[in-house]
């Protein structure tokens, strides 16, 4: 988490801006070794004809911290209960970039443009509109169509920031995934405290070592903190 912080302060970006960015390095890195097993004879023009995108959950909040449970179950509190979450669809950047920190810039450029453009709120609202007034059965469908035209679906969340345990069990990490249809790959990040888990869920025939794809997105964030690091100095 150290890290992402520094990445984050040196860059004077958002964390999710670091960690989308990471995924875009990761991605590049596991692709590019893919490329690599296959002899194949340039790299770097095979990757720029990659065109991956991706469904990136958005707080729509207007408060992100966690707040302790009796606030927000008080009548009339800013940070109402209940999910509030929209979806923006999010073109991937599968690069062999020499400067790391370009994946991170990439990330954050895209993600301004796509807040400005609303689209979060846009889905959300046809989401709502549809289930109120078409039934569960549509929405169902109109959410099948979206995932089975995009590759991956990715998202972030802010977990605990002290340590918390269950019946006097401590707690060493936070992990959490969910299954959204067709898509061949499944990101979802969670803080917790001082670190970050990351959790993959993939379709195996395409991704046979999703290990490997997890290593390669954690030796793209080191890459990122050391260029960052040079920056800094």
């Amino acid at each position: 988490m150290m890290s992402i912080k520094l990445v984050k302060n040196t860059m004077q970006m958002k964390v999710n801006d670091v960690l989308l960015g990471m995924t875009q390095a990761g991605l590049s890195r596991y692709l590019s070794r893919k490329y690599d097993e296959d002899t194949m004879a340039n790299t770097k023009k095979s990757l720029e004809r990659i065109h991956l995108r991706g469904t990136v959950a958005v707080n729509l909040r207007q408060y992100t911290k966690i707040e302790d449970l009796a606030n927000v179950m008080t009548k009339g509190a800013k940070c109402a209960w209940g999910n509030f979450v929209g979806i923006v669809i999010f073109p991937l950047w599968i690069r062999s970039e020499a400067d790391p920190l370009e994946y991170v810039r990439r990330a954050r450029a895209t993600m301004d443009r796509k807040i400005l453009s609303l689209e979060a709120f846009n889905f959300y609202g046809v989401i709502k509109f549809t289930m109120d007034f078409l039934g569960e059965k549509v929405v169902q469908a109109v959410s099948k169509r979206l995932y089975d035209h995009t590759t991956l679906t990715y998202s972030s969340e802010m977990g605990p920031n002290e340590e918390i345990s269950i019946f006097d069990h401590p707690i060493s990490y936070v992990a959490a995934s969910a299954l959204t249809g067709s898509q061949v790959l499944n990101i979802h990040i969670v803080s917790y405290v001082d670190k970050i888990i990351i959790s993959l869920a993939v379709d195996a025939t395409v991704i046979p070592d999703p290990h490997q794809l997890c290593d390669d997105m954690v030796e793209s964030l080191n890459l990122i903190k050391s260029a960052a690091l040079e920056r800094g100095s």
